[in-house]
Order: structure tokens, then C-alpha cells, then sequence
């Protein structure tokens, strides 16, 4: 299966980087978002650009900022071409305002977590979700609709998998499956880009199994899918409804 997605990486970018599309996607918890600074409901002001260097690939994933995170136009529709070069929209994370939404560390995040029912073909599975935004809510409906759907597509939905307070593999930044917002499906029959290569900038090729029927559940829903990424990551999904508001996705068909 392949995917089409919005041109080259510079159009991509172009595209992308609207601060509305914060308050957009959180309006129970960010009153402003200007392309100066984002403002929680709680106080909290963080900067949309800081002035670490974002020049190369690695300095952008590493150190990225609000207007980064926001920087490549996510694509919820085409099924025609893989990802351009670098293409990641959702990979780029502004650490902190996750922290704000979800919990600052391990013990907070722990007690937005709660446990949900996941239909299986063998029955519920109890996963362990966020509560905060509702992600749990809008899991728990993900999990109902994927259930209807055939057996074939069904099969891919099993073994998941949710909150793992950990950090990227090779990285310091913190996974978002730590703050309970992220899920992975069918990780022994899907396909992740570091089998292929280690290096962020290394040419690699693009592979898939996961069924379009259930990426759209999730898109529907607010959460993004790792198979949209030049660096994939077919068994992975998060919940990022900012790069879902109008302002901000780009849907080919």
C-alpha cells in the first residue's frame, strides 16, 4: 500500500506553521496562539520560535519549537506516493507543551492514565490512556468502529499497545506513548524505518501493511499515523488534533 502526500518537502513546509491551528485543537486549554506566543488557560506562555538553531534535520527533531511542530502540513488523504524526503509531519515535538497538556513528569502523567476496554477477536483488552482532552474517550470509540470492520482489517488492530513512560529509541526525548496519548497496533506484523537504517538523514525506502480502513478511524478522531512519515512507522499513532484542524492538514485524494 502507498500513500500520496503534498509535493516536496518546501511545500510541505510552506504549508504548515499556523499558530491558530493550536487553539483550534485545545480550546478547553489554550486562550491565544499568535506567531509571538501560545498562552494556556493555566498561564503558561511558551514562545512560538526559540532560538536554538534549526538549520539542520537533526537540529530541527532535536530542538524543535511551536512553529516547527507546526511546520510540515500533515496529510490525511493520498494513497497514491510515499512520503518525500524528510517528510514527518507529527515527528517534530515541542516537548513542553505536551508536559503542560498531559502531566509534567512520570508521576503526574500517571494520574491523568485511565484504563479503557479494546475490543479484540479474542475479547476487551484493558489499555491505559489519558485522560486529559479526552483522549481516552476517543480511543475507546477508535476501538468500537475498528470493530466493525472485516475480519481482514481487524486482524491488524490486535496486540496494542499504549502508555510506556520511556524514551525514543537512540533519543532523550520522552515517546508519547509516555504521556498516554500515543497507541501501536500489530507491532510483529508492521514496519518501522530503523530496520532499514539509523541515521535521521539516511535515503531509505518506504513500506506498509496497515490497512487505509483503519487509519482513517483514527484520523477521524484527532490522531495521526506514523505511516505518513518518511521516517515510518506503520504500527504507530498519536493523538495531535493540531496538525488535524482545517488550518493546518492537507488532504489529497
Amino acid at each position: 500500500m502507498k500513500f500520496k502526500f503534498v509535493g516536496i518537502l518546501g511545500l510541505t513546509t510552506l504549508l504548515g506553521a499556523h499558530p491558530q491551528c493550536l487553539l483550534d485543537a485545545y480550546p478547553d486549554l489554550v486562550v491565544s496562539a499568535n506567531d509571538q506566543s501560545v498562552t494556556l488557560k493555566n498561564g503558561t506562555v511558551f514562545p512560538y520560535r526559540t532560538s536554538s538553531s534549526k538549520t539542520t534535520w537533526d537540529e530541527k527533531i532535536n530542538n524543535a519549537d511551536l512553529e516547527t511542530q507546526l511546520s510540515q502540513s500533515y496529510d490525511s488523504g493520498g494513497i497514491d506516493t510515499p512520503p518525500s524526503y524528510l517528510f514527518d509531519p507529527g515527528r517534530l515535538r515541542y516537548q513542553p507543551l505536551f508536559q503542560s497538556l498531559y502531566g509534567k513528569d512520570k508521576p503526574s502523567i500517571e494520574k491523568n492514565l485511565v484504563t479503557i476496554e479494546w475490543p479484540t477477536l479474542k475479547g476487551n483488552r484493558k489499555l491505559r490512556v489519558n485522560r486529559s482532552e479526552g483522549v481516552d474517550k476517543k480511543l475507546f470509540a477508535i476501538g468500537q468502529e475498528i470493530a466493525k470492520l472485516p475480519h481482514s482489517d481487524r486482524i491488524w488492530a490486535e496486540g496494542a499497545a499504549t502508555y510506556e513512560y520511556r524514551v525514543i529509541k537512540d533519543t532523550d526525548r520522552l515517546s508519547m506513548h509516555s504521556f498516554g496519548i500515543a497507541v501501536d497496533l500489530a507491532p510483529s506484523k508492521t514496519q518501522y524505518w530503523k530496520g532499514e537504517a539509523t541515521s535521521e538523514t539516511a535515503k531509505i525506502g518506504y513500506k506498509n501493511t496497515m490497512p487505509l480502513s483503519i487509519v482513517r478511524i483514527f484520523e477521524k478522531h484527532g490522531f495521526i499515523w506514523g505511516g505518513r512519515w518518511y521516517h515510518y512507522d506503520t504500527m504507530h499513532f498519536e493523538y495531535r488534533p493540531e496538525l488535524l484542524a482545517p488550518k493546518c492538514v492537507s488532504k489529497t485524494q
